[in-house]
């Protein structure tokens, strides 16, 4: 039938300013779209489980402050390091349950551990003697990891997941960190060789992630 041909090419149109033009994207803006990490909307930051992630940021302010203040206020320290050791496991546990797993998730609860971890490695360092390999060996690994992850982000489209051994590595510093803010030394000998092998079976763990092709790249 003439002119059926047109009718076939299913470009719908729509009205813009008075007049029918294609509902279509250019190719610029398909390529913008395409190229970033989906799910990094604002409506799914503002969640309880990212709340209890951000908490940790809020937290280490006063905690550097106890632990400048001196040995006095070294049970404020600890409670402070309790919370936020909580908030770590409650952030992921309600986000399973509240089907609140989400990209913003991802970054903010690792973003927080490594600015909680770091930033206490390197005043106890200054402060309380602690081995100044154990901030460089931590804060030099934490430093890749958010490099490599955002260039496996960049090219899996998605948000790479945190893994056990960075999860490990996480709660065996804490606990490191805390005996030297109190002052306690008897865990110290099992606490530093400890914590050196987590550091680098954790980036070891990454860089093996960063290294596969990106149709077996690990997501959430």
């Amino acid at each position: 039938m003439p002119g059926s041909g047109y009718a076939t090419l299913g470009v719908a149109t729509r009205t813009r300013g008075g007049g029918n033009e294609p509902n279509r994207m250019s190719m610029p803006e398909e390529e913008t779209e395409s190229a970033g990490v989906s799910g990094l909307d604002i409506a799914s930051l503002w969640t309880v489980s990212n709340a209890f992630s951000m908490l940790r940021v809020v937290l280490v302010v006063p905690t550097l402050y106890y632990i400048y203040l001196g040995e006095e206020y070294r049970w404020y320290v600890f409670w402070l390091v309790m919370v936020m050791v909580a908030s770590d496991i409650l952030d992921g546990t309600l986000a399973r349950a509240r089907n609140e797993v989400t990209e913003w998730g991802k970054i903010i609860d690792p973003v927080t551990d490594k600015l909680a971890v770091d930033t206490i490695a390197a005043l106890l360092v200054y402060l309380k003697g602690m081995p100044l390999w154990v901030a460089v060996a931590v804060i030099g690994r934490d430093v890749l990891i958010v490099v490599g992850g955002i260039l496996l982000a960049s090219r899996i489209k998605e948000v790479p997941s945190s893994n056990i051994w960075g999860k490990a590595t996480t709660c065996v510093m804490a606990a490191l960190l805390l005996t030297f803010a109190m002052d306690f030394d008897p865990p110290k000998p099992i606490l530093l060789p400890l914590a050196g092998f987590l550091i680098a079976a954790s980036f070891v763990s990454y860089a093996v992630r960063w290294a596969q092709p990106s149709s077996d790249a690990p997501g959430d």
